[in-house]
């Protein structure tokens, strides 16, 4: 027993001493959790309440009640168009909507049009605004009231939905402690010196496993418990889904660290080839960007990547997503088997690693 704890000690505090995992593991995550809950986190349609300002001159009556009737606009007036222009080409305001007595004319700030989706669909939605008054229809728009039916879950922002994939990001560090593992303690000779002990392999590549376990536990608890702090964002945590999708997920993103040493012999591939599977996981997977946003056939490849169900079981686990338990139990189960079969594999065989 007692040198199963001396290597799990030594995990832990050599986790410390290698920059590049330390980075990934816990202070990319804390960072990312920052940048995307200061941008995220108060703002929806704008800090000021409005999703627009539009200007418009003020001698166009007609236009300023149409607009003063929609939602998420604020006006602004001017005496003629040249000041009206101006304006927008300063980014004062967002747009401006003139009338020459045949068309209306929507002028734009291109800048601004890329960075407000609202911008898109104004034009449009202006139009239909003023067909109702001409006809008389506008006594007050038809509006939309939003009724949440609760399911008992956690009503998130865009950010809450955002978490779990900096978890995910996280977990899929652990990858990178299998090929410090599995490659450069090889390269390193650090098995070698290990193999002329008494050392059982079992219990080497435990106590490592279990170092590396316990820092990737951590490192998750600990963005959570950022988020919660800063920016009290009200999850529905089951705690015991929540710590069996972590702690599946960690090993099976080991598993596939292990697989990769397998792959590639030089450790510097294998971790530039994580690399790379991280960074098109994350993009495609849906634990940063909903699903929704990508074409039907990466919807379908989304599928065949594993943080895809990583991010799923912590939506459900934190109460942002609907889901079955036995969703969560069975992907669990997946990724602790392939883990222990992979792990018992290449445990037995780990001393002798060096000498092919």
């Amino acid at each position: 027993m007692k040198p199963f704890i001396s290597v799990t000690l030594y995990r832990i505090k050599s986790f410390y001493r290698d920059t590049f995992t330390f980075l990934f593991s816990l202070i990319l995550p804390i960072v990312f959790v920052l940048i995307f809950g200061f941008v995220f986190g108060e703002r929806e349609m704008g800090s000021n309440g409005y999703g627009v300002k539009i200007g418009v001159i003020r001698s166009d009556v007609e236009i300023v009640k149409v607009l003063g009737k929609m939602e998420n606009v604020k006006i602004f007036e001017f005496e003629n168009e040249a000041d009206l222009r101006n304006h927008i080409l300063k980014g004062n305001i967002d747009g401006g909507v003139t009338f020459d007595g045949e068309k209306f004319n929507f002028i734009i700030n291109f800048s601004t049009f890329q960075q407000n989706p609202f911008l898109r669909t104004f034009g449009e939605s202006f139009s239909k605004a003023y067909s109702l008054h001409e006809v008389g229809m506008d006594k007050g728009f038809i509006k939309m009231e939003e009724e949440f039916i609760d399911p008992g879950k956690a009503q998130v922002s865009s950010l809450g939905y955002i978490i779990p994939g900096v978890l995910s990001f996280s977990i899929s560090s652990a990858i990178f402690t299998m090929i410090a593992l599995f490659g450069y303690y090889r390269k390193r000779k650090v098995i070698k010196r290990f193999a002329v002990t008494p050392i059982n392999p079992i219990i080497f590549i435990s106590g490592m496993v279990l170092g590396n376990f316990v820092v990737g536990i951590f490192s998750c608890l600990l963005v959570l418990l950022i988020v919660q702090l800063i920016f009290h964002i009200n999850f529905s945590i089951n705690w015991g889904f929540f710590l069996l999708s972590v702690s599946s997920s960690i090993l099976g993103m080991m598993a596939l660290g292990i697989v990769l040493t397998a792959l590639f012999r030089e450790p510097q591939t294998a971790n530039n080839a994580g690399n790379l599977l991280v960074n098109i996981m994350l993009f495609f997977s849906g634990v940063y960007f909903p699903l929704d946003f990508l074409p039907s056939y990466l919807k379908v490849f989304a599928k065949f990547l594993p943080l895809y169900y990583v991010g799923r079981a912590l939506r459900i686990s934190l109460g942002i997503e609907e889901g079955r338990s036995s969703f969560v139990l069975t992907f669990s189960f997946v990724m602790i088997s392939t883990f222990l079969i992979l792990v018992f594999i290449s445990g037995r065989n780990i001393f002798n690693l060096e000498e092919r």
